[in-house]
């Protein structure tokens, strides 16, 4: 839908209509699309947020690759 935002990092369900903007790093589907669930807590969603590690280099997304496929990324507060 026109107008509609949906966060960085938010999943959205196949064959969803989004009709409302989509929180980052949230998990959403349905017809009408509805919130199911956080993919992680609000202090981890800011610090993904504030690190923008998709506005990284190359190199240093590789570098730190196997930390951002990990599940843990609660690792990611050593990366500069």
């Amino acid at each position: 839908m026109p107008g509609v935002h949906i966060g960085d990092g938010a999943i959205i369900a196949a064959n969803s209509v989004v009709v409302k903007d989509v929180p980052p790093y949230h998990i959403a589907g349905g017809n009408p699309c509805r919130m199911i669930k956080k993919r992680f807590s609000d202090e981890l969603i800011d610090k993904l947020l504030a690190m923008k590690w998709w506005d990284w280099p190359a190199r240093k997304i590789f570098d730190h690759l196997e930390t951002l496929c990990s599940g843990d990324l609660t690792k990611i507060e050593g990366i500069q």
